[in-house]
């Protein structure tokens, strides 16, 4: 396989499943590394920050850095700053909370995400993965956000994400779409396959598209993520989706890349 100058990988799914290292995984980062090629590792997942997906990855013998973590939560916590979006009211996880007030955001729910009703004008609900605190009481309170003229943000619209032992949950789309049945709202959705977040890192950076390469195991988040960024798309079978589409490389695992 052609060798590039920068590599992004997904990581449920591509990288690891749920707390589980996929064969391959360690050893092909780590080959790459000596080659100093730039990496990136690009999720959806909402739910950590940069810092806690740097722990995991090194739990698991692979070397990462803070920077080197593109994010969902980061993108949108970007994109919510640049359409003026200050005070949000977040259906998601701790992680984007934390990410979300680490960019000067203000949570209104920040203290509980079982608030209702929400005191003062919101300019988004931001929703993500939502697992431990979701309950009809917060999808109501975000419905009146938003039916109150809110914008409607989507960290991502995963129908859902890979676990260990090759199961699946109920990704951040599903909350996202009972969220927009209620409201009647068309959401705005930042992570994969909008390329918002791998545009920054490779302006940032001075790479060029056609000098990347994108890895991950979905063809309508990773695959297409890279399309529209101008990138070359790999498909490894190791998580979602098993065949690629015509003119797609696919991988049975990262060794394949070396």
């Amino acid at each position: 396989m052609r060798r590039y100058s920068c590599y992004v990988f997904d990581l449920d799914g591509t990288i690891y499943r749920g707390d589980e290292v996929i064969d391959g995984a360690v050893e092909a980062l780590k080959e790459l590394r000596k080659r100093d090629v730039k990496i990136f590792f690009a999720t959806n997942n909402s739910s950590q920050t940069e810092l806690a997906y740097v722990n995991k990855l090194v739990r698991m013998g692979i070397t990462a850095k803070v920077d080197e973590i593109l994010t969902s939560g980061r993108a949108t916590a970007k994109y919510c700053q640049s359409v003026g979006a200050r005070r949000i009211f977040v259906v998601g996880e701790p992680g984007l909370v934390d990410t979300l007030v680490g960019e000067g955001l203000g949570v209104v729910n920040f203290n509980s995400l079982r608030v209702h009703p929400v005191e003062g004008k919101v300019d988004a609900v931001v929703a993500g993965i939502c697992r431990d605190a979701l309950s009809y009481e917060l999808l109501d309170s975000a419905m009146q956000c938003i039916t109150a003229g809110a914008r409607l943000i989507g960290t991502n619209s995963d129908a859902t994400y890979p676990l260990a032992q090759g199961k699946f949950a109920p990704g951040a789309g599903t909350i996202l779409s009972a969220l927009a049945t209620c409201s009647g709202t068309k959401p705005t959705i930042i992570g994969k396959p909008n390329p918002f977040m791998l545009f920054h890192a490779l302006q940032a950076n001075q790479i060029l598209p056609s000098e990347t390469v994108v890895v991950g195991d979905r063809i309508d988040t990773d695959i297409m993520f890279a399309k529209a960024a101008g990138c070359t798309g790999v498909l490894v079978t190791s998580g979602v989706d098993k065949e690629a589409p015509n003119g797609t490389a696919s991988i049975g695992g990262l060794q394949e890349l070396l």
